[in-house]
């Protein structure tokens, strides 16, 4: 059976580091890092030329993470991610056409929803959790919260504007499966392979 998100964050962090890579060469540290700390789920966004082979690599010599794709938004993507070995697909939006591609390759799709019109479509594509994004822009943790009663059954992974400072406000509410965040892994450390310092942002979340 196919690993999920759902899965993995019961006995792990609910914290899903979104992850864009400014080179190969992190991809290893950065997971060792950030799991050292106990974030087992990864999010590696199709951002850069090299996030397919960081994908790729992360499946092969880190085995115990799950590792999905991110900012996929259109069947080529998802199908080379899948190809790479990602355990889950993370898009900016709701297409059915890659909801289907994706449920016949057995693999999660957590597609991104602004309205209670796509969590309706997402529901009946027999999704069980979608993404709020922007969750800033949407609404944020009251919109998510006002959907419980309608969607009693719709977990969110809400993403956008999420920071350390307002993260708990969406993980408190029984509706959010997990939540995603880039300030995990900013840029400019990855750069300077700063991971001490990566290290020490991850402890206090």
């Amino acid at each position: 059976m196919a690993r999920t998100v759902k899965e993995f964050v019961k006995h792990n962090k609910r914290i899903v580091p979104v992850i864009t890579l400014p080179d190969l060469a992190s991809a290893i540290p950065l997971a060792d890092t950030l799991s050292s700390c106990g974030f087992q789920v990864l999010e590696i966004t199709l951002r850069t030329e090299w996030a397919l082979a960081a994908i790729a690599q992360l499946k092969q010599e880190r085995p115990g993470l799950l590792i999905g794709a991110g900012t996929v938004k259109n069947e080529t993507q998802l199908l080379q991610s899948i190809d790479a070995g990602a355990e889950f697909i993370v898009s900016p939006g709701l297409d059915a056409k890659l909801v289907q591609q994706a449920q016949s390759n057995n693999v999660q799709m957590i597609p991104g929803v602004m309205t209670p019109t796509e969590i309706m479509e997402a529901e009946n594509q027999g999704l069980e959790t979608v993404k709020l994004f922007p969750a800033s822009l949407a609404g944020g943790a009251d919109f998510i919260r006002s959907m419980a009663s309608v969607f009693p059954g719709m977990s969110f992974f809400p993403t956008g504007g999420i920071t350390e400072d307002n993260i708990n406000d969406y993980l408190n509410m029984p509706n959010v499966l997990c939540a995603g965040g880039t300030w995990l892994s900013p840029i400019p450390l990855l750069q300077k392979g700063d991971w001490n310092r990566i290290h020490e942002i991850a402890l206090r979340c």
